[in-house]
């Protein structure tokens, strides 16, 4: 007898042990074939054939096994650049920004341009939406936690909470879940109204519709919508290719009859609304920042790219307050860059903080207390703004189970056409409707939003979420577990959009491997509880809605000591939930606030850093507030702009 190769499909994530698959014996007499599987029990199955079904069925796993190599994405080549080299423009971090910016200014020729990633290439899990938690406490994560301060989280392990960001080519916009949301219109209106005459909201929206290209066919054929996107840019907008809208369908409705009425595009202009959601993916894959402006742009020759490059200073004279370049750590060894023009900081609302106090830049006292000499004296990290979570578990008799043989079929599916549970992102149990909404009718834009997700009954994915995503202690997750084991579990994941509370970031030591300590100050404003509060209970009355009566839906306590004495849905009880359990929905922004006095802010309306030379911040941290929803494209749009007033100053505007 002779054996075949062995052959594995490599999809244990999604519950498949296909190692062993196959072996093919032909018998002496007859010649014919003996199919042995070999089970996740371990067990053997043994079924005689004539070939057919083995010929067919390795046919099948060879198509299965070459269709994974079509996720794979051509990731731009690093440069081979000695140090002590010069380009006109640096840009740290190729992040959701930063590689835009790059994308922008070496569109135009004869300008040179470095961008500088402290991560790698993007893991294939990157790309199939489904994937995105798996990358979460790996290499590919900057494994932030907040700061235990004794007051907030103290349900959570260690009395802090995850702060996720992703670390490779794309950054966040790699790892996040791809909702993308523009805000309103007030939102921008607010910065404008600071003094900030760069942003005004008619700009805001032209450079949105810069960075589009609407594939949404449904979108696309509503005319009131025609105009709403561009359909010329580089990023990718549609939905996700999602199979359960019988149910998703039943939920809006269920907000519809709490007061928050479906609308065809969440990005109208409706203040209070509902609605499926469009996303940065495109036919089952991830539609990052580095997909969609460094992959079309890598072959430019004025375009230099370092991976795994950690930015560890920026070289500014303590006199003259010039920029002149940067200096990393790569492959073990330290290198400088000079810039002839700008260095622009993309790093994000952790990174840029961060790198700008290591560098002299930030709150004199705090530089001198580790060790820092001050360039500048400025208000960097103090502005920490950030959207929180604060879990919301409904539960009901809705007959859904898990079911593996279904999972291990829309895992083939995937690969097949890039369709199933993979094709969406499973974070908070991953569906692609959402709420926003406020306490007040009248309001001109939307406090509070609402992601769902739905747990089976009995899935093992309640304790895994609880437990090891949130980190929260033993006595939460027993409790949700407890209930979850009899009940499907509705997740709402309750967001304070527009909180008054302001966080800060600090150094923890002037080793740039220290993580800085972030404090989130997550409910340091009392008006964010009161509000907090206002808008749980409004979502709460969802289980008085036929759907969830006719599941006999109702709202689960979740139980912690200090909070177990308060009557469940009242407001004392929503008071200590949020404060002990609430978390981040990953949206930290402000941190280099953008403003026109250098007291109280960092850089100015053209992103330029108050009072030092040749030295800009395009990211999430020049946000002087807020937008209202997923932050990731509005940091796109904010990238956009930027690239055009780097080019303005510079007088730049010759394009390929």
């Amino acid at each position: 007898m002779r054996k075949c190769d062995e052959i594995s499909l490599g999809l244990r994530h999604v519950g498949f042990d296909l190692s062993r698959l196959v072996e093919m014996f032909p018998s002496y007499g007859d010649h014919r074939i003996v199919i042995r599987w070999r089970l996740s029990t371990g067990a053997d199955c043994l079924s005689p054939s004539v070939g057919t079904a083995a010929q067919t069925f390795a046919s099948a796993i060879s198509f299965f096994m070459a269709a994974q190599c079509s996720i794979a994405e051509d990731w731009p080549k690093e440069a081979n650049i000695k140090s002590c080299a010069h380009f006109d423009f640096i840009v740290v971090g190729a992040g959701s920004a930063g590689c835009v910016v790059a994308n922008r200014l070496s569109e135009i020729p004869g300008v040179t341009v470095l961008l500088l990633e402290a991560g790698g290439d993007p893991p294939v899990e990157s790309t199939i939406p489904g994937f995105e938690l798996t990358m979460y406490k790996t290499k590919y994560d900057w494994n932030y936690t907040t700061t235990n301060d004794g007051r907030i989280d103290q349900a959570n392990v260690n009395g802090n909470c995850p702060w996720t960001r992703g670390r490779m080519l794309g950054g966040s916009s790699s790892i996040n879940a791809m909702i993308y949301i523009r805000g309103c219109r007030q939102d921008y209106q607010d910065w404008y109204d600071q003094g900030n005459e760069e942003w005004h909201p008619d700009i805001v929206e032209e450079y949105f519709k810069k960075a589009e290209n609407i594939h949404d066919q449904h979108i696309k054929i509503l005319t009131e919508n025609s105009q709403s996107y561009g359909d010329k840019g580089p990023l990718i907008i549609n939905t996700f290719n999602y199979t359960e809208r019988e149910l998703t369908l039943r939920l809006l409705e269920s907000w519809s009859e709490i007061g928050i009425p479906t609308v065809e595009d969440l990005n109208g202009p409706e203040i209070i609304k509902a609605g499926i959601a469009r996303c940065t993916a495109d036919g089952g894959k991830r539609e990052s920042t580095a997909k969609a402006y460094l992959i079309p742009a890598q072959k430019r020759k004025n375009l230099f790219i370092l991976k795994n490059a950690l930015v560890v200073k920026l070289l500014i004279g303590q006199k003259s307050k010039r920029t002149h370049g940067v200096e990393i750590i790569h492959n073990n060894k330290r290198k400088k860059f000079y810039a002839k023009k700008e260095v622009i900081v993309s790093a994000g609302a952790v990174n840029t903080p961060q790198l700008l106090l290591l560098s002299g830049i930030g709150p004199k006292k705090h530089l001198q207390d580790v060790g820092i000499k001050c360039i500048a004296d400025l208000p960097v990290g103090e502005n920490l703004i950030d959207q929180l979570v604060v879990p919301v578990t409904i539960y009901g008799n809705d007959g859904r189970e898990p079911n593996p043989a279904q999972m291990n079929l829309e895992a083939a599916n995937y690969l097949y056409n890039h369709t199933g549970f993979l094709a969406h992102p499973t974070l908070i149990g991953g569906l692609d409707v959402l709420s926003l909404y406020s306490k007040d009718s009248d309001s001109n834009q939307p406090q509070f939003q609402n992601h769902i997700g739905i747990f089976e009954r009995n899935s093992s994915s309640v304790r895994d979420f609880f437990q090891n995503s949130i980190k929260y202690r033993k006595e939460v997750v027993e409790s949700v577990v407890e209930l979850s084991e009899y009940h499907s579990l509705y997740l709402f994941s309750f967001i304070l959009l527009h909180p008054f509370s302001k966080g800060k970031i600090l150094l923890r030591s002037k080793n740039p491997y220290d993580h800085p300590y972030i404090y989130a100050n997550y409910f340091s404003d009392p008006r964010d509880l009161e509000d907090a509060v206002r808008g749980i209970k409004i979502l709460t009355k969802i289980t008085h809605t036929p759907y969830f009566k006719s599941i006999n839906g109702f709202l689960g306590r979740i139980k912690w000591k200090p909070c177990n004495k308060f009557e469940l849905d009242s407001d004392d009880y929503w008071k200590c939930i949020c404060v002990n359990l609430v978390f981040t929905i990953y949206h930290p922004a402000g941190s280099a606030k953008m403003g026109l006095d250098p007291n109280y802010s960092v850089v100015d309306s053209r992103l330029r850093v108050h009072g030092v030379k040749k030295l800009r911040v395009v990211d999430a941290s020049i946000m002087p507030s807020l937008s209202s929803g997923n932050t990731n494209g509005p940091v796109i749009m904010c990238a956009e702009r930027g690239s055009d007033l780097i080019k303005e100053d510079h007088g730049l505007t010759s394009l390929e």
